[in-house]
């Protein structure tokens, strides 16, 4: 190995390194959020009996992200760390996804006929715009945020990323063996999220653009969506399978719909999609970035092949994110997160042409620390102290409101404590999401401690709990105090455990009855 070729691959390790440090530390500062509780526990309850392993079709979700947490369950033994962890690796095999995208997307145009040698003669030509592309997905706090949380969204992206990778070695090496690749990509994404869909449709936009004259060859990328749809349907195994459909239109506006409204609620997410990338990009990077791909596609508007490469990575990018915000009820970052890595690699591609303009080494380095500052400070921020960090107002749920889980790990802590010495019976506001599932995720299979999960909006004692108390057990109450229904001559007479402060100005009681 030349020092050359030795002195990149450091480069790689190290960023990955960086990456791990990055993604580790702190894993917990955010407590677990209401997905994640839910997901979580629908982990615990797979690994513990095999027959419900399709146990998430009861909410309408694919299972794939809960069936690898069942494995992490039992090697970690912190629930949460469990979850997070399988996104924390999903997001470090995007990072190597993005090194080999972004050189085979670059080195297109190379005539060599041996796949093999065309992936090594990319990464030889393209090895620094590639580990460019693993720098700044380490660097933003979009991918951040959500490599640490136990949601399948990065796994979602890993699939969707490895997805674009295939639909272009496909497109060029038109081979048998790269659609069955392909096709079984495409399955495991859909086993994780539905928005998987847009990849089944984007790697046929894909080929069709680079082979619309031998149109006889399109039987590939439809043998990939058949071996798509064959894996998809391992789902009709579980009882509910019906539930994904229903769920489904939980969040997405009908077409009829849509055309009764066009630009209602797309004007409005499309606002919020640029004041999410503001914070979670950052707009020196957006702007620098944008700027040095103008001048790199003027330089180059000669070139077809080159032309169709650009249209196929902004088409992975803007379609599913447009159609993202005309369908979508519920607008979040995680919805759109799938969408990133395309965008990632034309952002990697441009701020460094426009890096090139500057002559200097030093002022390349003091460029590079400056656009990134806003970044690292963000990072910094909500990994060491993400009770007083400010975020944009669709991602609030996550430190703030029922859905944030402050005090309920402490609060598990507390009642695992007394069910050494007493039987404990704990009700929960809620009978499924932040509260319920919160606390069994720490509190599974703990003996002589019982949850019940109260339902909303009970204005007096629950009776269940009135007769545990009255058997001799010790009886508590866990409820966000924003919520808190019942009459204060009843609470006047419950004692108050433990108190957590919410950011939001709300905090979680815990009560004994």
């Amino acid at each position: 190995m030349t020092k050359n070729k030795f002195f990149c691959f450091f480069l790689l390790i190290l960023i990955s390194g960086f990456y791990f440090f990055s993604r580790l530390q702190n894993l917990t500062s955010i407590p677990v959020f209401g997905d994640e509780a839910i997901y979580i526990r629908w982990a615990q309850i797979i690994q513990s009996e095999e027959t419900l392993r399709f146990i998430p079709q009861t909410d309408g979700k694919q299972p794939l992200f809960m069936w690898i947490n069942a494995v992490t369950l039992k090697l970690i033994s912190d629930p949460l760390i469990s979850g997070r962890i399988v996104s924390v690796f999903a997001g470090f095999g995007l990072i190597l996804l993005l090194f080999f995208t972004t050189a085979i997307f670059l080195n297109y145009e190379d005539k060599e006929k041996n796949i093999f040698k065309f992936i090594k003669n990319s990464i030889d030509k393209k090895f620094y715009s590639s580990i460019f592309s693993s720098l700044i997905y380490c660097l933003i706090p979009f991918t951040f945020f959500f490599d640490r949380m136990a949601l399948a969204d990065t796994l979602l992206s890993f699939f969707g990323l490895a997805a674009l990778l295939f639909s272009f070695l496909l497109s060029k090496y038109p081979k048998l063996d790269l659609s069955l690749i392909l096709g079984a990509i495409l399955g495991f994404s859909w086993l994780t999220k539905s928005p998987a869909i847009y990849f089944i449709v984007l790697s046929f936009v894909t080929f069709l653009l680079f082979n619309y004259r031998n149109f006889k060859l399109i039987i590939l990328p439809i043998i990939s969506s058949i071996i798509a749809f064959l894996i998809y349907n391992i789902l009709r195994l579980g009882p509910q399978f019906s539930q994904i459909a229903v769920r489904n239109k939980d969040y997405v506006w009908s077409i009829s719909e849509i055309l009764k409204h066009p630009f209602d609620p797309l004007n409005p997410h499309l606002l919020d999609t640029l004041s999410l990338y503001n914070q979670y990009i950052s707009w020196p990077l957006l702007i620098f970035s944008l700027v040095g791909l103008i001048l790199l596609l003027i330089k180059t508007k000669k070139s077809k092949n080159l032309n169709f490469k650009y249209l196929v990575l902004i088409f992975w990018w803007i379609l599913p994110l447009i159609a993202n915000a005309a369908m979508a009820k519920v607008f979040t970052a995680r919805y759109i997160l799938f969408t990133l890595p395309p965008l990632i690699i034309l952002i990697s591609i441009g701020f460094l042409n426009f890096l090139t303009k500057i002559k200097s080494n030093i002022l390349k380095f003091i460029f590079i620390i400056t656009v990134f500052t806003l970044n690292i400070n963000f990072i910094y921020k909500i990994s060491v102290d993400p009770f007083h960090q400010k975020i944009y107002s669709t991602e609030t749920g996550y430190l703030s409101d029922w859905t944030s889980g402050w005090g309920i790990k402490e609060s598990a802590d507390f009642l695992k404590q007394r069910s050494q010495v007493a039987n404990v019976i704990i009700g929960t506001e809620g009978a499924f999401g932040t509260l319920p599932n919160g606390l069994q995720i720490y509190c599974n299979k703990v003996p002589q401690l019982t949850i019940i999960g109260q339902g909303l909006g009970f204005t007096e004692t629950p009776s269940d709990l009135i007769d545990a108390k009255n058997h001799g057990d010790e009886v508590y109450l866990l409820m966000n105090k924003s919520r808190v229904k019942i009459d204060s001559n009843q609470l006047n007479q419950f004692k108050i455990i433990k108190s957590f402060d919410k950011p939001d100005g709300d905090k979680l009681l815990l009560y004994e009855i």
